[in-house]
């Protein structure tokens, strides 16, 4: 029996090789056809989808820290406002609470000038019963709707305080049982420190204002507004006292610094 030689076979086995490998690349040839086309091995995550994905997380974490950054700037904010609220009615209540700081305790010139500036000029007196024999009113200025305040009410007079212009007002409520020929007037007047003498600043009067012998009722009104200087004292005259009527909501008088 007749033995190969190694290389004798490998001599042999070559060409069958390639028949082999020919053999296959026509029938992968024929498995695609001419219309069909072989697609290329493509990675599962290509690079640049990755590439897009990683720069949206980054602009989302950056957006993430700023809007934290400025949530913690905005809550620093707020307590620190709060701290210095805090700060401030403390402050307020130490200076209420310490009796030294109170106008009443306060001495000396500097004192008082910063008690009246801090005081409305103000006043409303109402009606009150009048001494027989004279002409001006007295006033209640305490009682009901009466109320002063930076004012001095004195011998039925409403004293200045402060020199500056006034809103003057007076409301005079006259009733009687008899007609009266003479006629109704009501005036007030000054009386100032520099000029010890009466000075009417306004008038007002009523005339034919009842007919017959039956009850009657007349209301008399005045306002206006003057420069006052300090020390002034103003008060109503009226020309049938006795007539005048004492109920708070008829008969008034008052002022207020503009």
């Amino acid at each position: 029996m007749e033995t190969k030689s190694l290389p004798d076979m490998k001599a042999r086995s070559l060409p069958n090789m390639h028949r082999n490998i020919q053999s296959m690349e026509m029938q992968e040839h024929e498995n695609y056809g001419p219309g069909k086309v072989k697609l290329a091995d493509t990675s599962p995550f290509p690079v640049e989808r990755i590439e897009k994905k990683m720069a949206w997380i980054t602009a989302c974490n950056v957006l993430i820290v700023v809007m934290l950054f400025t949530a913690l700037a905005g809550l620093s904010f707020g307590l620190y406002s709060l701290y210095q609220l805090q700060h401030q009615v403390t402050q307020m209540n130490q200076i209420n609470g310490d009796p030294q700081n109170t106008p009443q305790k306060q001495s000396g010139t500097e004192g008082k000038r910063e008690l009246k500036s801090n005081i409305k000029m103000a006043a409303h007196l109402t009606g009150k019963s009048t001494a027989a024999g004279s002409d001006r009113l007295m006033w209640e200025h305490r009682l009901g709707n009466a109320f002063m305040e930076g004012m001095v009410y004195k011998d039925s007079a409403l004293v200045i305080n402060k020199t500056g212009k006034y809103f003057i007002y007076s409301k005079i409520h006259f009733r009687g049982m008899n007609c009266q020929s003479a006629p109704l007037h009501q005036t007030i007047l000054q009386r100032d420190t520099t000029y010890q003498n009466n000075l009417s600043l306004m008038r007002v009067q009523e005339v034919n204002y009842c007919t017959g012998s039956r009850r009657w009722e007349k209301g008399t009104f005045q306002a206006g507004m003057f420069h006052l200087n300090e020390g002034t004292a103003l008060f109503v005259s009226v020309s049938h006292p006795s007539s005048v009527s004492s109920d708070e909501f008829l008969t008034f008088f008052g002022l207020y610094k503009i």
